[in-house]
């Protein structure tokens, strides 16, 4: 019982923490296409990881403290497969052949499950020392989580480089997750921090509701917010395929 808590409370604790998507969505300038991510992408991904949990958390957290120095583990995680970062889990959005976002998504109960593996990835990618000093930036986050319900279809994080945002490119990612979780009866989750308005309204656009909020001094003190906000869309069963630009 203690494991599989420590496996959704890990699950939950590495999710994004805030959606840098934009509150319009206009009209796409050029189409977006979208794919499945590989290891090759790491750089790409990389920033847009630091975008979507904030480049002040990503840096105390994953960066141990460094200003800018998540990016390159951040890309390594990205890298390696069958762990809660892994680019096994992730659609890119590509615009005039360059990457423009990414989405991961999958089961909370995949999510769960890849618990062990995360953590050893850790200790690999940040070698003993380092590791031991990133545990207790991580049990700020965990115990900062709210729960997620198992049968739900979790979105951990979901980015969008600046120069991109407006043009349909956070509209296109979320909808290929609706395809996923409608083919599988299954509702959706995400997290986003109080303070990101746009955010928020995006999703409600996109039919999510508020659920569970979470106020925490945890938070407040690595990110500088002062909590977070389940957001939960129910399954419709009608989802549609975003345009004849997504690619498998």
């Amino acid at each position: 019982m203690r494991g599989a808590m420590l496996a959704n409370a890990t699950a939950d604790a590495v999710a994004d923490v805030e959606f840098n998507v934009a509150p319009r969505l206009q009209p796409m300038e050029s189409a977006v296409k979208l794919r499945r991510a590989r290891p090759e992408d790491k750089r790409a991904a990389g920033l847009l990881l630091r975008e979507a949990l904030t480049p002040d958390l990503a840096d105390a957290v994953f960066g141990l403290g460094g200003e800018g120095a998540a990016n390159s583990y951040l890309e390594r995680l990205f890298a390696r497969t069958g762990t809660l970062w892994s680019y096994d889990l992730v659609t890119l959005a590509e615009v005039d052949g360059q990457v423009a976002g990414m989405v991961s998504h999958a089961p909370w109960t995949e999510l769960a499950r890849r618990y062990r593996a995360t953590m050893l990835a850790y200790l690999r990618v940040y070698g003993p020392w380092r590791f031991f000093r990133l545990l207790p930036r991580l049990r700020m986050l965990i115990r900062a989580s709210p729960a997620v319900p198992a049968d739900h279809w979790f979105i951990p994080y979901l980015a969008v480089l600046p120069k991109h945002r407006g043009n349909g490119v956070a509209k296109a990612l979320l909808a290929r997750v609706h395809q996923s979780a409608d083919r599988q009866s299954s509702a959706c989750s995400l997290f986003v921090l109080a303070e990101n308005r746009a955010a928020r309204e995006f999703y409600k656009q996109a039919g999510y509701v508020d659920s569970t909020w979470e106020e925490s001094s945890r938070l407040k003190d690595l990110a500088g917010t002062r909590g977070r906000l389940r957001m939960d869309r129910r399954q419709t069963g009608n989802s549609k395929t975003v345009g004849e630009s997504a690619q498998s």
